[in-house]
């Protein structure tokens, strides 16, 4: 072409496909000339150049430069390279040489843009082999490389030094040496896959091409943030170590070896793998080992938040074992704790100096071990010290005797427990235990109740863990106000997640009014109340559901605050205008049944009386019926209630806050 140019002044050439091993060319125009200083030039466009192994698919490739001869036959080729539409604006606006050296059967090129720095080497009988050296390379011009190996990927910034070795194959590329990423920003389509200001140095190897692309990298990161579905890192300032195998694809990533060495926090060894959503499909950890803070701090506050709905904990301690969760479910955990403490903070859980272990392998039977704690809080019930015995049996993980720790005055005994993590939610713990003799007073203060005393006692014969939900099997019975209170058909679900929720039904017999008013700033009323709570549901220990009915019918006093509070509560007044007379000139009145209920749906109470409709023109409810003399009849007439006014006015009511009817 230059010997034409020579003479001719200009030539041109065109083809519309040229075809190498990995690379597609279409369109192609060439021209060589010379300029007028008699210089040749050789300007070449490439209208879609498509590379599948760099991700490379119709970009546009604009090369302009001078020809030179060099020593020894070589040609030497120095000018500008473009491109439009390259994954990461890569070569965008370079410089470039270009040697070729036939006698030495090598091609030599080097790029240079801004501060980025490339140069590959490539054997002219084996066109598919580059080596490169790297400078400063920016990772979103890997865009392309990346998105052919993992198609939910996304480099976004960082850069990239290092030696590296190309091999061009049908369909892929073979790409391994040593580098070094600096401030890598690495994002997922889900995104349950990322990392932020991520560094890394080490020898890695990948192969592009196949169903799912091979990995390999054994190294060390140096510091960044890492996001892995539920698991995230905080990587310290000093480098840790890392080595890791295995493959990603549309399906996900599978790491099918894992170590990490964190000497300060965390070390493990294992498996690892993500489904394509970027969730946590497989956790095989053959050793790993904690200390905390550091290891929760750095690496386990999203795991953590994600399996129990904690969100910031207090942590100190060490833990070493191993794990095997795949994706079916639990298969084997043993572990060894010593001295570890524990605090969610707001008292759903605290445990203080925890040692010992546990050992379970599905299927198979294990020796015995031993837990033991100096303290537990579970939603501020504080249990005192305990120590448990465990035994893996062919699989299920029992308790060999039984276990009782102290709690508030009485006692909690632990009388069997038996956790089967491999078998379905609806078989896989039953328990039984028992409480006697807690002082209520003592646990009112714990939950910030109104202080009164009795003692609370029950047994459950058979808890079990159905579909989510812990059932408790038999009741609680609680003596307070010289009467007592069952709780029935008790079940938890959530109970450490964001949202807990709390189904049961409560039962009342017998209690003293006069003790009862009497801490709850009501009013005084003597007597004995009946009634029930059924069908109670909580949500975050708020109530949502309900259908309570309380009745008094033995008859006795109540005094003029009472009657005045109960009226708030039932939004309703006084029978007759002679009866706000008599309340301004009696302290207290007989009476002969009390009766109000409330069943809470969606949001509204609806109201009831001890009798449906005293007066079919008023549509109200009698709250009180009043006897002898002065004789004095409350009615409610408001059915419908929102259940947060409602609260308002019973508040409002116990503070010492109700209305003054006159």
């Amino acid at each position: 072409m230059l010997a034409c140019a020579c003479a001719q002044g200009a030539v041109r050439l065109q083809a519309a496909t040229l075809s190498f091993p990995g690379v597609q060319l279409a369109d192609v125009h060439a021209q060589a000339s010379l300029a007028a200083d008699g210089h040749p030039l050789l300007d070449i466009r490439i209208a879609r150049a498509s590379v599948p192994s760099l991700g490379w698919h119709d970009v546009a490739l604009t090369l302009q430069g001078e020809p030179l001869q060099a020593k020894g036959g070589a040609w030497k080729f120095v000018g500008h390279i473009a491109t439009q539409k390259a994954p990461g604006n890569a070569l965008g606006d370079a410089d470039f040489s270009v040697l070729f050296d036939a006698g030495g059967g090598t091609l030599e090129v080097d790029l240079a843009q801004g501060n980025t720095h490339v140069n590959a080497l490539m054997p002219l009988d084996q066109a598919t082999h580059v080596q490169l050296k790297l400078d400063a390379l920016p990772l979103a011009w890997l865009r392309g490389m990346l998105a052919a190996a993992w198609p939910d990927g996304r480099l976004d910034g960082g850069s990239l030094d290092g030696n590296v070795a190309l091999d061009l194959v049908q369909g892929g590329a073979r790409v391994s040496g040593n580098v070094s990423v600096s401030h890598a920003e690495l994002d997922s389509k889900s995104g349950t896959i990322a990392a932020h200001k991520f560094g890394a140095s080490g020898s890695f190897r990948i192969a592009t091409g196949l169903p799912a692309a091979d990995l390999m990298f054994d190294g060390r990161l140096d510091g960044g943030q890492l996001l892995l579905g539920p698991l995230y890192a905080q990587l310290p300032q000093y480098a840790v170590g890392l080595h890791v195998s295995g493959n990603l694809g549309v399906s996900g990533i599978d790491l099918d070896s894992l170590d990490f060495d964190d000497p300060e926090a965390l070390r493990l060894s294992g498996a690892l793998a993500f489904d394509r959503h970027g969730n946590l499909d497989k956790l095989d950890l053959t050793r790993f080992a904690a200390t905390f803070p550091a290891a929760y701090d750095r690496y386990g506050t999203t795991l953590v938040q994600d399996l129990t709905g904690f969100e910031a904990l207090t942590t100190s301690g060490s833990i070493s074992g191993s794990l095997d969760l795949p994706s079916q479910g639990l298969r084997a955990i043993d572990f060894t704790a010593d001295n570890v403490t524990v605090d969610s903070h707001g008292g759903r859980l605290a445990v203080a100096n925890l040692d010992g272990g546990l050992d379970w392998r599905a299927g198979v039977s294990r020796p015995a071990t031993r837990l033991q704690w100096g303290a537990l809080s579970l939603y501020k019930l504080a249990f005192g010290p305990a120590k448990l015995g465990l035994q893996d049996d062919a699989g299920v993980l029992r308790l060999r005797a039984p276990a009782s720790a102290s709690l508030f005055g009485g006692a909690f005994g632990l009388n069997r427990l038996e956790w089967r993590p491999d078998q379905a939610k609806s078989q896989r713990l039953t328990a039984a235990f028992a409480v006697t003799d807690v002082d209520v007073d003592q646990l009112c203060k714990a939950l910030g109740w109104p202080a009164f005393g009795g003692k609370l006692g029950g047994a459950v014969p058979d808890l079990r863990y159905r579909g989510g939900d812990l059932v408790f099997g038999g009741g609680l019975s609680l003596n307070a106000f010289g009467g007592s209170v069952s709780v029935t058909n008790l079940s938890m679900q959530h109970l450490f997640g964001s949202s807990p929720r709390l189904a049961a039904d409560i039962d009342m017999d017998g209690l003293d009014l006069a003790q009862l008013t009497g801490v709850f700033g009501f009013g005084q009323i003597t007597g004995r109340m009946d009634g029930g709570i059924h069908g109670l549901e909580l949500a975050d220990w708020k109530p949502t559901a309900f259908d309570a009915n309380l009745t008094a019918t033995q008859g006795g006093k109540i005094s003029q605050n009472a009657i005045k509070s109960l009226t708030e509560v039932g939004g309703g007044g006084i029978a007759g205008g002679i009866q706000g007379m008599a309340l301004r000139l009696f302290k207290t009145f007989g009476y002969s049944r009390i009766g109000l209920s409330c069943k809470l749906v969606n949001g509204v109470c609806s109201m009831g009386g001890i009798t449906p409709d005293p007066d079919p023109g008023d549509h109200g409810y009698t709250i009180v019926e009043g006897s002898g003399l002065p004789h004095i009849t409350v009615i409610g007439h408001e059915r419908q209630v929102d259940w947060a006014t409602l609260v308002s006015r019973l508040k409002s009511v116990t503070e010492g806050n109700a209305p003054v009817i006159r």
